[in-house]
């Protein structure tokens, strides 16, 4: 599988520095590069990127605001926001708004092109450090108790598999999964298949 990635970066050493790392690599192909998103919107079109690497922090418009004019625009391309910074409120808040990564400047090329492969197939990729910011805290301390098949459906869940696959692997309807799926959010505290995926990490109930 080979990957389009655009790079959206105002630095232009970042932008050089990232497709240097990229560009080492066998599984990922650069498309285009933007130090903007005026820049980015202005050739999206014709590069058609299947992922974004979106720094979060631009003068014209910020990567927030860009990333919620492509989710609105462009639903099927994949968005990882990129920052120096580890700040809590950005992550839940990109997250809440449909990035499926987020990624820190200083991490290293292995890390990167695990979370690139991973989103491009729809599966959230949260660096390590930065996965306790999407934990709401539960109401109850205790570890919430799940079914075996709640079990199931939450670890395929995280895994990336969408609704359908669930159930034909399951064997159950997908009107189960959803409802499943519904139960697993509440039991929780959590809003998003990324938020699920990191509390249920920081929970020890999936590996």
């Amino acid at each position: 599988m080979t990957v389009r990635v655009m790079l959206v970066d105002d630095h232009r050493i970042v932008r050089e520095g990232l497709a240097y790392m990229l560009d080492s690599t066998e599984n990922v192909t650069l498309v285009g590069e933007a130090g903007s998103g005026a820049e980015l919107f202005a050739v999206l079109e014709e590069i058609q990127p299947e992922v974004i690497l979106l720094d979060v922090h631009m003068p014209d418009m910020s990567g927030l605001e860009v990333l919620d004019l492509l989710r609105r625009r462009y639903p099927d391309i994949k968005v990882i926001m990129l920052s120096m910074h580890d700040q809590a409120a950005y992550v839940q808040q990109a997250i809440q708004m449909g990035a499926l990564g987020y990624l820190l400047k200083s991490t290293g090329l292995e890390e990167l092109v695990r979370a690139i492969e991973l989103v491009a197939t729809g599966r959230p990729f949260i660096q390590g450090e930065l996965a306790s910011a999407l934990v709401t805290p539960l109401a109850d301390p205790d570890i919430p108790h799940l079914s075996p098949r709640e079990l199931e459906v939450l670890t395929l869940l995280a895994r990336g598999d969408e609704n359908k696959q669930i159930a034909r692997q399951l064997e159950i309807s997908e009107a189960t999964v959803k409802t499943h799926i519904k139960a697993l959010y509440g039991r929780l505290g959590v809003r998003n298949r990324a938020e699920a995926t990191a509390t249920s990490l920081r929970l020890g109930l999936i590996d």
